[in-house]
């Protein structure tokens, strides 16, 4: 996306307002072009190693800015532990009175598929529950989605996107000569169809919004592949401020 010389200096600044912690209650108030530009901005700032071929993923802040678009107060916001948490604390925009929950400071990967079915069943149906998770966090409890099935109440609706990088990534750009931290995995679409639900590859930002907002009762997988040179910044606090430190 072609962006003006002033659109490119608004976006430069509210980059420089993550960085420099300004962000803390900025990002909460952002207006729509205001985010679309921050995250237009990160694109560039996020890749490492070869670029080569990567234009065919769609990049995860677009994901998350189209999801955004469809979510409301009665969706809870499930995000599981890895680079999937930093996606979603820098690019996922909430409106009021969404409800997000998430394993803080554990590092429990697999911890968003049990806390979306847990949020469904704690609730009085139909409730909805989105999953944030990557495709390594969510192979550690993915047979969950058997208990699911046993105990959906009519018209409940569990949606997960599996963000797929193949690498366990908080590992690997997080640690010098980290080794094993390539994955492999089954295929996610089939993995929803055997327990009962839907299942759709996506590499269009849109469609998987437009698949949040429209799906159906019951399990429905999001399998998003993304380019596994593309890595989220860290952000560390200290006495109320926030500084960037280099996660890879």
């Amino acid at each position: 996306i072609r962006l003006s010389n002033e659109r490119v200096t608004t976006a430069a600044k509210l980059w420089g307002a993550v960085h420099s912690g300004a962000w803390i209650g900025k990002l909460h108030n952002l207006d729509e072009m205001e985010h679309a530009l921050l995250l237009e901005q990160s694109l560039d700032k996020t890749h490492v190693g070869s670029k080569e071929g990567s234009t065919k993923y769609p990049h995860p802040g677009h994901v998350l800015m189209e999801v955004s678009r469809h979510l409301n107060k009665d969706i809870a916001v499930c995000i599981d532990t890895g680079d999937v948490t930093l996606w979603a604390g820098l690019c996922l925009k909430l409106k009021g009175g969404s409800r997000t929950l998430s394993s803080e400071h554990l590092g429990t990967m697999g911890y968003g598929t049990c806390a979306g079915i847990a949020s469904i069943l704690s609730r009085e149906g139909p409730a909805t529950s989105l999953v944030l998770v990557g495709d390594g966090g969510f192979q550690m409890t993915l047979q969950e989605l058997a208990t699911f099935q046993q105990s959906k109440r009519p018209g409940d609706r569990l949606i997960v996107i599996v963000i797929d990088n193949r690498l366990l990534g908080r590992v690997i750009f997080g640690f010098d000569g980290a080794k094993g931290c390539e994955l492999m995995g089954p295929d996610f679409c089939e993995l929803g169809k055997a327990y009962g639900g839907h299942g759709y590859r996506l590499d269009d930002a849109v469609a998987i919004g437009e698949h949040v907002r429209d799906a159906e009762p019951g399990l429905t997988i999001l399998h998003v592949p993304i380019d596994p040179t593309v890595k989220a910044d860290m952000a560390t606090f200290k006495d109320g401020a926030s500084k960037m430190v280099n996660s890879g």
